[in-house]
Order: structure tokens, then sequence, then C-alpha cells
């Protein structure tokens, strides 16, 4: 591990602090990402789920994700931003906003997924790999 790196959400309640360099970063343009963020895309780290601590008030929900398995979304239980997702798709994964970051400028996204959910108006001015849902990984 290269960095050690810390986030939270927008009141302050919940801090945390990753230890695992993200095994992959990329943009998701799935409609429970554009719903979940009001934007049309979200950038999201996808790490070992034991390089991740997290202090402070959370919540979660649960939805159906696209493999027909459940995706649990977590937030702060105070102001209600997003923090981190957990797909039964991927286990021993945990999917981290990158907005939630202190610090995101070295984030460097992979690819863009879901692109078959992109907004006609959101322009993808990159040549990154572009796939309709998500790649077999």
């Amino acid at each position: 591990m290269s960095r050690e790196y810390e986030g939270g959400c927008h009141c302050g309640a919940v801090r945390y602090t990753c230890t695992r360099e993200p095994e992959l970063t990329f943009y998701c343009h799935c409609k429970d990402c554009q719903k979940t963020t009001g934007s049309p895309f979200s950038v999201e780290l996808m790490i070992a789920d034991e390089g991740l601590a997290i202090d402070g008030p959370l919540e979660s929900y649960v939805v159906q994700g696209d493999s027909g398995k459940p995706v649990t979304r977590w937030n702060c239980a105070r102001c209600g931003s997003g923090l981190y997702l957990e797909c039964a798709a991927d286990p021993g994964y945990v999917f981290l906003k990158a907005g939630s970051l202190d610090e995101a400028g070295w984030v460097r996204p992979e690819m863009h997924i879901y692109t078959s959910a992109k907004q006609p108006w959101t322009n993808i001015g990159d040549s990154l790999p572009r796939f309709e849902r998500a790649p077999d990984l």
C-alpha cells in the first residue's frame, strides 16, 4: 500500500480511512447511481472490504442489483451522504464513492460502466473503455 486515504460524509459525523489501493476505479452511469447521487454518474473505487475502517452513524438499504443479487447502499445516518456500497455479486469488496474522499485528485477512473443507461446529454470525452453493463472482473 503506497497511500492511506480518508474521507467522510458532508456533515462530518462519519469518517473513514482506507488502507488498500483500489483494485479498480470507474465511472458508473447506472440508474441507481444517478438516483442516489443526483448526478449523471458516480465515480467509484473498488477496494477490499478489510481495507475500510469507518467511524460514525451509518444507515443502509438494500436494492436488487443488475446481477439479481442484493446491493446494500451505506449512508450517513445524520446527513444522508452516500459513502459506499456492497454488492453480493462481488463479495469481499466495497465500492467507495470518490466524492466522499477528503482529497480525490489522485483518483484516475479506468473505464465507464452501464453506458446503456447514460444520459443522452452526458458527453463522454475520454478514450477509456466503455461497457454497456458491468464487465466480468
